[in-house]
């Protein structure tokens, strides 16, 4: 396959993501006048859609972006990550579970870099350029950095403190959720003033930005029914719109950001992956798991009982106890979750587990000469687990529809090539029905009895919305040659296509090749 040759002069190239956005919920908007800038942009230029590994793990296509290697190679699925040689989770480290961007392996004499905000990078290094991490992206790993020295106190002097909070892991009301729209939207107005700021002060020829706004709002507004309580009419309204009103102010803001970089720019606007009504049945995963692989048959209390000790907790308003949690040592933090989304366990009577998670399910078997107490032998012990608790998940059924649980289930070895993460990922990936989990009573199987969805009627976490593997993108400029609709493409490519727009040769082991059309054309391939 021969790649389109880099162009001889590069020109300025803006990457701006609007992280999780949905293509068919944007393409309707850009349709309908709300998002003038997008659709400048794609009447302009080219449009088309992005496969990424979120296909499969819905937390794994930045970091596959950003090192153009697979997760069997990077090894991040999860902000919390299986330790097989601790038996525990963690939360990921850059000394034990590196993920390097591209940008800051750059050489000095390379493409200087404006990055903000790209989701789940590790605080900045010194590079040839400057970056602001975990102000407002939604999923942040670690507390706001930023390169150069100097530059966080310059930015809360003069652009003040990014108003998109930490999420709140539970239903909210409607007025908190109104609020919630509210800051997102001004943390689309900070997106652009800090980075018209960064663009004023330093010369840049790549600039990448990832609008966390719209992500937020999806998991948190994506209908009326995440709201806890009886809904006005108004109050209804304003949440149905809230995710359109926050997708105005992000292309607002991103039409802000193009207009100050002045003309002969390329422009790329996307998102790795996509947004749709939570389908998510994780918690009921590890119930499910747990009697497969004991062989047991019982059915679920429709409600559960709970402790005093979850009492007290839920006295506490949700907002208050995650303001609490916020303010505590990431290590507590990362504790205070598995104590409430994992129960104790014996490793020496415990054949396999869900992986932290929150979508789908991540089955990971308890292996001798892998885990540290480890019980299942490789070979035909485990390829025999493996086949049973296959079986037993697509025994499962729902109990009022009939439809199965399972939409499929995949040996993680068969997903992505062999690699030297390998032993932290899932040997099983089941992804489930697609279909509101609100509506999911719970499912049954004649082998392993009942268990029943404790979330009935709202949705885990309190997120009425949730990925699926479909991104997007529109692209326009000087060096984009394209018009109308590309091709799919996948993530690796666009990878590639940066690579090329800004001049410069991706690392060995980057996958992925430029996307005709959004490369200068090779007259050598040319008809």
């Amino acid at each position: 396959m021969r790649h389109s040759q880099m162009p001889l002069k590069p020109k300025k190239l803006m990457l701006l993501a609007i992280d999780a956005s949905p293509e068919d919920r944007m393409q309707q908007w850009m349709d309908a006048g709300d998002l003038p800038n997008l659709a400048r942009l794609r009447a302009k230029g080219a449009q088309g859609a992005i496969e990424s590994t979120a296909d499969y793990m819905a937390g794994t296509p930045w970091p596959s972006f950003f090192t153009g290697t697979y997760p069997s190679e990077h090894g991040w699925m999860f902000y919390l990550v299986w330790r097989p040689d601790l038996m525990k989770f963690l939360r990921a480290s850059p000394e034990w579970q590196p993920v390097e961007p591209f940008y800051r392996n750059f050489p000095q004499d390379g493409p200087r870099v404006i990055a903000v905000d790209v989701p789940i990078t590790y605080g900045p290094k010194p590079f040839n350029g400057v970056e602001l991490t975990g102000w407002g992206t939604h999923d942040k790993i670690g507390a706001p950095g930023a390169y150069p020295l100097g530059l966080i106190e310059r930015i809360k002097r003069e652009i003040g403190p990014m108003p998109i909070p930490d999420e709140f892991a539970g239903a909210q009301s409607a007025r908190a959720l109104l609020k919630l729209r509210d800051e997102l939207i001004a943390a689309a107005d900070w997106h652009s003033r800090a980075c018209r700021l960064l663009m004023k002060e330093n010369a840049w020829d790549l600039l990448l930005l990832a609008f966390g706004s719209v992500h937020r709002i999806g998991h948190k507004a994506w209908n009326r029914y995440g709201a806890t309580g009886e809904l006005s009419e108004q109050e209804g309204k304003a949440l149905d719109d809230a995710m359109r009103q926050v997708a105005i102010a992000t292309d607002k803001a991103l039409g802000e950001i193009i207009d100050a970089a002045g003309e002969e720019v390329n422009v790329i606007a996307f998102s790795l992956h996509g947004m749709t009504e939570n389908y998510s049945v994780y918690p009921m995963i590890s119930r499910m798991l747990d009697r497969i692989t004991r062989d047991e048959k019982r059915d679920d209390p429709e409600t559960v009982a709970k402790s005093p000790f979850a009492r007290l907790r839920e006295s506490l308003p949700l907002e208050l106890r995650s303001r609490i949690k916020a303010k505590l040592p990431f290590a507590v933090q990362d504790a205070m979750t598995m104590f409430w989304r994992t129960d104790a366990r014996d490793w020496s009577k415990t054949k396999a587990f869900a992986l932290a998670g929150d979508l789908e399910g991540l089955i990971h078997v308890n292996l001798k000469g892998r885990e540290r107490d480890g019980i299942v032998e490789p070979g035909a012990e485990y390829d025999a687990l493996l086949g049973k608790i296959r079986a037993g998940f697509e025994s499962f059924v729902d109990i009022e529809t009939g439809e199965p649980l399972v939409r499929d289930i995949t040996r993680g070895s068969e997903i992505w090539p062999e690699g030297v993460q390998r032993r932290v990922l899932p040997d099983l990936v089941m992804r489930t029905t697609v279909r509101s989990a609100r509506q999911i009573r719970g499912f049954r199987s004649e082998q392993y009895g009942t268990v029943y969805n404790h979330d009935y009627g709202g949705y885990v976490d309190g997120r009425p919305g949730h990925h699926i593997g479909d991104g997007w993108f529109v692209a326009a400029g000087p060096d984009i040659p394209g018009r109308g609709a590309l091709p799919k493409i996948h993530e690796f490519d666009l990878l590639a296509t940066v690579h090329t727009l800004v001049g410069q040769q991706m690392r060995p082991e980057m996958r992925g090749t430029p996307v005709p059309g959004l490369v200068p054309n090779d007259p050598a391939v040319e008809d």
